[in-house]
C-alpha cells in the first residue's frame, strides 16, 4: 500500500514537474522560432550590423563587471562582520539589510536622479553600477549570512588559537568554503544587471552608454520607418543574442549553482 503510495506520488510528480518545463521553455523555443522567421539566419546578420550594437555589450560587460565585484566584496564582508565579529548596533545594522529588501526600487528613483543631477554622473557607467549595486546587495549580504551562521565557530576559533586574525581568517577559511555560495551570488548579481532595462532608461542619456537590454528599441527606432510594421524576425533575433550569456553561464556553471543552493547543509 505504502509503495503504492509512493509511486502516484512520483507519477505526479514528474507530471507537474513536465508541466512547469514546459511553461518555462516555450517562450524560449517561441523567440528562438521567430527569430528565424522571414530571412531565417540574415535576421541575426541585420542586428550585428547595426550601428552601436558591439557597444551595447561593451557597456553590459562593463557594467556586470564592475558591479559583480563591488556586490561580492561588499557583501561578503558585511555578511562576515554581522555573523561572526558581533560589531556594534548588530542587529539595527542587519534590520536595517532587511528594509532595504522590503523598499521597492521605484520608490528610490526620483531620489537618486537628484543625487545624480548634482554630481553629474549621468554619462558614467556608475549610473547604473550603483543604483543596481544598492538593489543587490541587502539580498546578497542576507543570502552570505545564512551561509556563514552555520560554519561552526570552533574552526574560527582554531585558526585564532593558531594566531590567525579576521582578515587571515577571511582570506584563508571564508572565502575558500564559500566558493558555492559566492558563485550563487555573482551568477544573480550578473543576472540582474545583464537584464536590468529600468535603470538605464531612468538614468542614462547618452545612447552610448546604453547597455544590451536597449538593442531591441535601438532596433526598432533605426528600421522602422512611420507606419511600418516592426520586423518581429531580427527583433526577436535581438532577444536572443541578449538572452545568449546568461544561457550559456549557467550550463558552465550548473553545478555550482546547484551545490550553492545546497551549500546550507553544513551544520554547526
Amino acid at each position: 500500500m505504502l509503495i503504492q503510495k509512493d509511486k502516484k506520488t512520483t507519477i505526479i510528480s514528474q507530471i507537474l514537474l513536465t508541466i512547469l518545463a514546459i511553461i518555462f521553455l516555450l517562450p524560449v523555443i517561441v523567440m528562438f522560432k521567430i527569430s528565424f522567421q522571414g530571412s531565417g539566419f540574415e535576421n541575426y546578420l541585420r542586428v550585428i550590423r547595426l550601428e552601436y550594437v558591439y557597444q551595447f555589450f561593451f557597456n553590459s560587460i562593463i557594467i556586470a563587471i564592475f558591479t559583480v565585484v563591488l556586490v561580492y566584496f561588499i557583501s561578503l564582508l558585511t555578511a562576515y562582520s554581522l555573523s561572526k565579529l558581533n560589531p556594534i548596533a548588530k542587529n539595527s545594522f542587519f534590520n536595517l539589510i532587511l528594509v532595504g529588501l522590503m523598499v521597492p526600487n521605484v520608490a528610490l528613483v526620483v531620489p537618486i536622479f537628484l543625487l545624480f543631477l548634482k554630481l553629474g554622473l549621468f554619462k558614467s557607467y556608475l549610473a547604473m553600477i550603483l543604483p543596481i549595486t544598492a538593489g543587490v546587495i541587502p539580498f546578497a549580504v542576507l543570502i552570505f549570512k545564512n551561509f556563514l551562521d552555520n560554519v561552526p565557530n570552533e574552526l574560527l576559533e582554531a585558526a585564532k588559537i593558531d594566531g590567525a586574525g579576521s582578515f587571515i581568517i577571511l582570506r584563508k577559511i571564508i572565502i575558500p568554503i564559500s566558493i558555492s555560495i559566492s558563485v550563487v551570488v555573482i551568477i544573480w548579481t550578473f543576472l540582474m544587471t545583464w537584464n536590468d532595462y529600468f535603470t538605464a532608461l531612468a538614468f542614462v542619456r547618452d545612447k552610448e552608454m546604453l547597455p544590451v537590454t536597449h538593442l531591441p528599441n535601438y532596433f526598432l527606432r533605426n528600421t522602422m520607418g512611420e507606419g511600418n510594421m516592426p520586423d518581429y524576425g531580427p527583433f526577436f533575433a535581438c532577444l536572443v543574442l541578449i538572452s545568449l550569456p546568461v544561457m550559456l553561464l549557467y550550463l558552465f556553471l550548473q553545478k555550482y549553482i546547484e551545490d550553492g543552493i545546497t551549500s546550507g547543509s553544513i551544520k554547526k
